[in-house]
């Protein structure tokens, strides 16, 4: 039977146990906050160690990438006197490391006038430029099929090892047609200039393609170096290049320059691919590409976006001018990041 006192009963219990509640729970929150704040703090000094050593590593970092710059002129110092460079670059690439590779080839010792710049039009796959190359090729009595290829011709072989610069009173035209019966035949100077630059300014073909736009040659401020015969060529494509295939250009040139017995360096400037893009290429695979069937004595640097694919370059050219072939940079198939230290 319920009575009154039942109800008190669970009155007072209810309050009693409401009492009991509270100050069992002031006290165990008061350890749960204690607790929870020392944990807080640990995280705090967790991530303000973290922090410091990440600055301590940003220092080394930054202080390494400056004894890298700083020392790579002693790198390169001697490595290619009595020497004439050519660079070529493909459209798209970045210009940056271009243009401090040749400031390194320069420091090598050796002569460079500029960059020679393929515009995107070399691919030709517009009506337009298509019409237009071959008014060119009509002009200098030069087969269009042919065209392109002449072209390294005339800035490469009239400067190959064992050929002489000497002033030449044939016309151009017949001059190079000459070379369009005869591909294994060297053009001669018009100019006793050495640098084979001059072709650009002296060869009525490689003239019309500077005006028209295909090809030009980009100057790069600087001194230039003692000069001497043709002896280093730097190809340069990369991730970037807006031909159709990057690195079919250089390595055209590269074939072109191998039968000229030029020591030729195939250079790639990676730019890591955006992480959506389906299929990226991976560093290399450029240069891998552009090599097929190519006959060998070409050495390829896969990271000249780096100080170090600059150095190494200067010293893979030093190299095949000795007869020794490599594949430099980071990745599979490398033989190093710089090619190996034989000593004097």
């Amino acid at each position: 039977m319920v009575t009154f006192r039942f109800y008190l009963v669970s009155i007072v219990a209810f309050f009693l146990a409401l009492a009991v509640g509270v100050v069992l729970g002031s006290v165990l929150d008061g350890g749960i906050s204690d607790s929870l704040k020392d944990r807080l703090a640990r995280v705090e000094a967790n991530l303000n160690d973290t922090v410091a050593s990440i600055d301590d590593k940003n220092t080394e970092i930054k202080e390494l990438q400056q004894y890298v710059d700083e020392s790579a002129p002693f790198a390169v110092e001697g490595q290619l006197l009595d020497t004439t460079a050519v660079v070529v670059v493909e459209p798209g690439v970045e210009l940056g490391p271009v243009q401090d590779l040749v400031q390194r080839v320069r420091q090598s010792g050796a002569s460079v006038a500029g960059i020679l710049a393929l515009d995107p039009r070399w691919d030709l796959k517009d009506k337009a430029d298509r019409e237009q190359f071959a008014q060119i090729a009509k002009s200098s009595d030069i087969p269009v099929a042919q065209l392109q290829r002449l072209a390294w011709q005339l800035i490469l072989g009239s400067a190959a090892p064992g050929s002489t610069a000497t002033t030449s009173t044939t016309s151009t035209t017949s001059t190079t047609a000459a070379v369009a019966e005869d591909s294994s035949t060297s053009v001669p100077n018009t100019t006793a200039v050495p640098s084979p630059f001059a072709e650009l300014s002296n060869n009525a073909v490689l003239k019309q393609l500077e005006e028209a736009g295909f090809l030009q040659l980009l100057d790069v401020d600087g001194t230039d170096g003692a000069g001497g015969q043709l002896s280093a060529l730097f190809l340069v494509t990369g991730t970037d290049s807006t031909l159709a295939r990057p690195g079919a250009a250089a390595g055209e040139l590269a074939s072109t320059a191998t039968s000229l017995k030029i020591p030729t360096v195939l250079a790639e400037v990676f730019v890591p691919p955006a992480a959506e893009q389906k299929d990226p290429q991976e560093r290399g695979d450029i240069l891998r590409a552009a090599l097929v069937g190519k006959e060998a004595g070409i050495s390829t640097v896969n990271d000249l976006e780096l100080v170090a694919g600059r150095v190494a370059s200067v010293l893979a050219a030093a190299d095949l001018q000795k007869g020794i072939s490599g594949n430099f940079g980071y990745g599979p198939g490398v033989d190093g990041v710089l090619p190996q230290w034989i000593g004097p």
